[in-house]
């Protein structure tokens, strides 16, 4: 059985140099353990670990590609450590997800971004 783990991070996108005219989207994993959010006009993923020894993972669509997800992992456990992807194109769906080893991963709802 495939194992997803997707972070977002809501509250960091401020932070990352997120500007008024790229309109970045973001999510929290259950409880806030992680986020994620887009940046570089929705071309990149970053995830943020919010509680310490959090294992999380973002996962998102992008544009060239609906039938499958990228995941971008944050295995660090440590508080404010970020994690990014590639550059690509447009990020149209994103959520976070707190891994949870040997069991079903605890994940946010999809945020749509079209």
């Amino acid at each position: 059985m495939k194992k997803t783990i997707v972070g977002l991070v809501v509250a960091g996108a401020a932070l990352v140099g997120a500007s008024p005219a790229s309109a970045a989207f973001e999510s929290y994993s259950p409880s806030a353990k992680a986020g994620s959010w887009t940046q570089k006009n929705d071309t990149q993923v970053a995830a943020k670990i919010h509680s310490r020894g959090t294992k999380a993972h973002a996962d998102y669509y992008r544009t060239t590609d609906s039938s499958s997800y990228y995941t971008l992992w944050n295995k660090s456990g440590i508080v404010n450590n970020v994690t990014h992807s590639g550059a690509g194109n447009r990020v149209v769906d994103l959520r976070t997800c707190n891994w949870v080893p040997d069991n079903d991963d605890e994940c946010s709802r999809w945020e749509a971004h079209h």
